[in-house]
């Protein structure tokens, strides 16, 4: 397991998690999903509140990443589970950690 300051946006390899101020996510870029685990972050300041948004806790299509750095915002390029023409951005509270599990 390694740490980093940040995910490469041209990354095609690899299981890494990132904590967030409220949530964890967990990227694969072997199955291209995309997981948050809301509730499951860093909060030491309670400015920060978590969001429920659809498809938490399952795995979605992830299409790949804009940003993913230490103390700035993450952006997630992901499909809709159910239904693989419609395309949005995942936008996170600022990033905390990102270690590569696998």
């Amino acid at each position: 397991m390694t740490r980093v300051t940040h995910i490469p946006p041209a990354t095609s390899d690899g299981v890494w998690t990132v904590v967030t101020h409220t949530s964890t996510y967990v990227l694969d870029f072997e199955e291209m999903t995309l997981l948050r685990a809301p509730g499951v972050g860093r909060n030491d300041d309670q400015r920060w509140e978590v969001s429920e948004l659809r498809r938490d806790s399952q795995d979605i299509p992830l299409l790949g990443v804009k940003q993913c750095t230490i103390g700035e915002p993450a952006q997630f390029w992901v499909s809709a589970a159910d239904d693989p023409d419609v395309r949005t951005w995942r936008i996170t509270t600022p990033v905390v950690e990102i270690e590569r599990i696998g």
